[in-house]
């Protein structure tokens, strides 16, 4: 299969723009965006969002809430390769507690 392994700047923006307004306690550093294949070999991006240590303990829910925001801007831009989003956060990051 021939992947398009391009990204307009205005995806990889947008999804750091979403990343840094939902994840703003946590200490974000870095987001990295690439395509490439999926496990079935189709189309896909690959988005990283990488951590520091913050001392509010995380939310767990809001990578849920996050993909389906990004998937759905990611949607209305144009864009159909799938987001696979893995955030990288601290070792050492406190995690909220389930009410």
């Amino acid at each position: 299969m021939n992947i398009d392994t391009d990204i307009d700047v205005a995806i990889t923006k947008a999804v750091q723009r979403l990343l840094k307004q939902r994840f703003a306690k946590y200490r974000l550093e870095r987001v990295d965006v690439r395509a490439g294949e999926d496990h079935t070999g189709d189309p896909a991006l690959f988005i990283d969002a990488h951590f520091g240590l913050s001392d509010t303990p995380l939310d767990t829910s809001l990578a849920m809430e996050n993909f389906t925001e990004i998937r759905e801007t990611l949607l209305k831009m144009g864009e159909k390769r799938f987001p696979y989003v893995r955030h990288h956060f601290h070792e050492k990051q406190a995690v909220a507690k389930r009410k």
